[in-house]
C-alpha cells in the first residue's frame, strides 16, 4: 500500500514539474549571447530551491525568482509559447 502512494506521488510531481516548464525569452540590447549565458547562470544559481523535488537542476528552479532576477539586471522577460 504504501509503495502505491509514494509510486502515485511520484507520478503526480513529475507531471505537475512537466506541466510547469515552459519557454522563456530574456531580451536586452546591450547583452552579448555570453552575457545572457553568464546572468542566467548566476540567476539560475540564485533561484534554486533545495525544498522543492526535481530530478534536474532546472525542476528545482523557482522560475519566479529567476525572472526577477533577470530583470533586476535589466533584462525584457516574456514568455514564448
Amino acid at each position: 500500500m504504501r509503495r502505491r502512494v509514494a509510486a502515485a506521488l511520484a507520478v503526480v510531481g513529475l507531471v505537475t514539474a512537466c506541466a510547469t516548464t515552459g519557454q522563456w525569452a530574456y531580451e536586452k540590447k546591450s547583452a552579448t549571447p555570453a552575457r545572457l549565458d553568464h546572468d542566467l547562470a548566476t540567476c539560475r544559481s540564485e533561484s534554486l530551491d533545495p525544498s522543492v523535488f526535481g530530478l534536474t537542476a532546472e525542476q528545482r528552479v523557482d522560475r519566479t525568482r529567476l525572472n526577477r532576477c533577470m530583470e533586476r539586471k535589466g533584462y525584457a522577460v516574456r514568455r514564448v509559447e
